[in-house]
């Protein structure tokens, strides 16, 4: 399967261009400096490793090199103050051990090994919907995936890769009906990112599926109860790490506390989608994205659908739905977008209609020539830092 190795490559070499150019508009980035909490300055022009470790990789390096704070640090007011328990411990503390073992500096590994997972999951994703839908389906997801707008994240000092490759993983192996292998990997992604309670749905449509089709086996209550405590147990997961941090400060919600020192509430944060609406593009925006949500719903109850198979299509509801409740409306919800890599699968569906479909392949390059622009775009305004007044954060 060479064709998810050359499309990431190509994709890699792009960010590599881009951001070594883009680098030269970098100001320096002294301790101290006013709306970034710099813990290692760099000068102006600082080149494309100091690029893809920049804002939140500051912290992932402070992780991999001192290890999380057993006291929690206090702002003036008595409050939580920012530190390293917000970031989930997988990729940095991955990091750290790369770096005991070969003395290479964070600035490089880091880069390398989000690099080195991307490389990995794209395979495993050709191969998901290779599997479950086709190779035309795969090999957009793809190139979509690589040429989304946020996929430098991909090889940056951020957790997007290895965010995918766990839930890639999930899913092919839950596809695989290796439930006892989807467990620990559900354990891992609980560690990586914040999302596996997204999971829930998609292990809840899978059962549905094989109830359904009377693809039960010989013990169909057996596995009824498996599957019901699998679905419990990625719920129950969602606590884990907030747990972990409580217990190591021997702080009462720590996790909670720590996270509104970005002010980030863990409650339903659906209003503030439709207040974005409504600030971008008034009451027309807001009508605009009800239609759009139910356009969204009227192809998931389609059969263009349904032929994903149920652990594609319950992470193509699922984790749309965990961003709209979940997450907040800061610059960083284009970066978790690259997750919903579902999406891709109505661009190959869109492609295969009658009216060009014979000219699907020259469209696919538009799609990677018009998501090389937005890369771009995306690297010149959230990764690299050219003044500190823009409201722009990656």
């Amino acid at each position: 399967m060479w064709f998810p190795f050359a499309v990431f490559a190509v994709s890699r070499l792009f960010v590599w261009v881009s951001a070594t150019y883009l680098s030269r508009y970098q100001i320096p980035l002294p301790i101290g400096t006013a709306n970034i909490r710099i813990f290692y300055p760099s000068p102006a022009d600082p080149g494309y490793l100091a690029v893809m470790t920049g804002w939140d990789g500051q912290w992932y390096r402070v992780i991999a090199e001192h290890g999380y704070p057993a006291v929690l640090p206090r702002t003036g007011w008595g409050g939580i103050d920012m530190n390293p328990w917000a970031f989930f411990p997988v990729f940095p503390l991955t990091a750290g051990l790369i770096m005991k073992v070969t003395g290479l500096p964070f600035t490089l590994v880091a880069p390398l090994l989000s690099t080195a997972i991307g490389f990995l999951a794209m395979h495993l994703l050709f191969k998901l919907v290779d599997q479950a839908v086709g190779r035309w389906e795969a090999m957009v997801t793809v190139v979509a995936t690589c040429f989304f707008i946020a996929s430098p994240a991909f090889s940056a000092s951020y957790t997007e890769s290895t965010a995918l490759l766990g839930v890639v993983g999930v899913l092919l192996l839950l596809r695989k009906r290796q439930y006892w292998w989807v467990a620990l990997v559900l354990l891992v992604l609980s560690l990586s990112r914040n999302v596996v309670i997204a999971m829930v749905p998609v292990i809840i449509a899978h059962g549905f599926v094989r109830w359904r089709q009377g693809d039960e086996g010989d013990h169909p209550w057996r596995l009824r109860v498996g599957l019901g405590v699998l679905a419990a147990y990625a719920g129950a997961l969602t606590f884990l790490w907030p747990t972990i941090v409580t217990i190591a400060t021997d702080t009462p919600n720590a996790y909670n506390d720590t996270m509104l020192a970005w002010n980030i509430e863990t409650k339903i944060k659906l209003y503030l989608w439709w207040d974005l609406l409504y600030n971008y593009w008034g009451v027309l925006g807001q009508v605009a994205g009800v239609l759009g949500i139910a356009a969204f719903a009227w192809f998931m109850l389609s059969r263009n659908s349904w032929r994903w198979g149920p652990e594609i299509w319950g992470w193509a509801g699922a984790y749309p739905a965990y961003i709209v409740l979940v997450t907040s409306t800061t610059p960083s919800r284009v970066r978790y977008a690259l997750l919903a890599f579902p999406m891709a699968l109505i661009i190959a569906w869109f492609l295969q209609l009658r009216w060009w479909r014979r000219y699907r392949y020259w469209l696919l390059g538009l799609v990677v020539l018009a998501g090389a622009g937005q890369m771009w775009w995306w690297t010149e305004h959230y990764l690299v830092v050219e003044n500190l007044t823009d409201d722009l954060y990656p």
